[in-house]
């Protein structure tokens, strides 16, 4: 491959790899400044309810902006409960979501044998 392919090559790749940085150093900064949102309202709480009514509003505010695969609810429950990893709550929703498939799969495999049993009836009619 000749020189200039190869200096383009590492040219793009260099200049990507350094806004991806910069992209990420903006995320993290960002999320920084969402986390010591939500510490200041924390500090004006004095009971759990205070804090939980703190968390929701922080979460309506900022949640979406953060990207978060879960909602308010889940999150809180999660904290209280001393869980960090939310694998096993992906795990079900993905089995409802086969369980719905499978289902749906069921009811038109039903559908189908009742139209084949209409025709077969109209072919030996004939």
């Amino acid at each position: 491959m000749s020189v200039e392919f190869e200096k383009a090559k590492s040219d793009v790749l260099g200049h990507i790899e350094s806004l991806l940085e910069e992209i990420e150093q903006e995320i993290a900064l960002s999320h920084q400044e969402k986390y010591a949102l939500l510490e200041d309202a924390f500090g004006s709480a004095s009971d759990v309810d205070e804090l939980r009514v703190a968390f929701e509003q922080w979460f309506m505010e900022h949640g979406d902006d953060i990207g978060f695969d879960h909602d308010a609810d889940e999150i809180w429950d999660h904290a209280l409960g001393g869980e960090h990893s939310y694998a096993s709550i992906d795990d079900d929703d993905d089995d409802e979501i086969f369980e719905k498939v499978e289902t749906e799969e069921e009811e038109e495999d039903d559908d189908e044998d009742v139209e084949e049993d209409v025709f077969d009836d109209e072919d030996t009619e004939e």
